[in-house]
C-alpha cells in the first residue's frame, strides 16, 4: 500500500501540460456527462463538490458557475495555475490544491456531497486503487455521489497504448464495495480535444 510518497507520476503529468501540446483529455468544455448529472438534479446541485485531477480546471470552473463550492485537486503544478487563470477569467472562486493520488486528500473528513474524476481512477496503478477509494470515501459525507468516468475494455484497440487507459467491469468495480453502493454503471464515450471518441465507463457511486 502506499505510504503517499511515491510521487514518480508527478515528471510527466508537469511536462505534458508546460508542453501543452499532448493533452488530448483537455477538450475545453465540461464533461457531457456532468453536464447532464447536474440537469437531472433540477434545483438540488451539490453544495460542496470534491474534483480529483482538476487539469485545467474546465469541469471545475463549470460547477463553480453551477452555484456549487468547489475543491480540485491536481498533481502538476502548471494545470493548477492554468486552472486558477481559468476560474479567474470565468468570475468564479475555486479552491485548488496539489495533491497525487497516493496521499490523502487534503480536505476535511465528511466535508463533500459530491465527487467527480474524469479519467483519473483508470490511471491510478491497480495496487492503489482500494486506497484512493478508501481515502475518497473519508473525504465524502454519508449518501453523497461519486460521479466517475473510466476507459472502458471492451473496446478493441489495435494498439492499447493508444487512447485512455482501460478497465474491465471487474476492475473498475472491484473496490468499490462496501464503502460505495452502485448506483448507476452505463456505457459512454470519451471526446478527446480532436474530435475522436473512445469507449468509456460511467459510473455513479453513492457513500454507504
Amino acid at each position: 500500500m502506499s505510504d503517499g510518497q511515491d510521487m514518480s507520476n508527478l515528471y510527466d503529468w508537469e511536462s505534458s501540460y508546460r508542453a501543452g501540446t499532448d493533452l488530448p483529455w483537455d477538450c475545453g468544455k465540461p464533461a457531457d456527462e456532468l453536464v447532464e448529472y447536474f440537469q437531472g438534479l433540477g434545483e438540488a446541485k451539490p453544495r460542496s463538490v470534491l474534483e480529483i485531477g482538476c487539469g485545467t480546471g474546465t469541469n471545475a470552473v463549470w460547477m463553480a458557475g453551477q452555484g456549487c463550492c468547489v475543491t480540485a485537486t491536481e498533481i502538476a503544478p502548471t494545470a493548477l495555475k492554468m486552472a486558477a487563470e481559468r476560474a479567474e477569467r470565468a468570475g468564479v472562486r475555486v479552491d485548488l490544491r496539489q495533491s497525487y493520488v497516493g496521499e490523502a486528500l487534503p480536505v476535511d473528513a465528511g466535508s463533500h456531497d459530491f465527487a467527480f474524476d474524469r479519467g483519473v481512477y483508470h490511471v491510478i496503478p491497480a495496487a492503489q486503487r482500494a486506497f484512493f477509494v478508501a481515502n475518497l470515501a473519508a473525504a465524502l459525507e454519508t449518501g453523497a455521489y461519486w460521479l466517475s468516468l473510466a476507459g472502458c475494455k471492451d473496446e478493441h484497440r489495435d494498439d492499447p497504448q493508444v487512447g485512455p487507459p482501460q478497465l474491465s467491469a471487474v476492475e473498475l468495480l472491484q473496490h468499490i464495495e462496501p464503502l460505495f453502493e452502485v448506483i448507476k454503471l452505463e456505457r459512454s464515450k470519451f471526446i478527446i480535444e480532436t474530435g475522436r471518441t473512445y469507449l468509456a465507463w460511467k459510473a455513479l457511486y453513492r457513500k454507504r
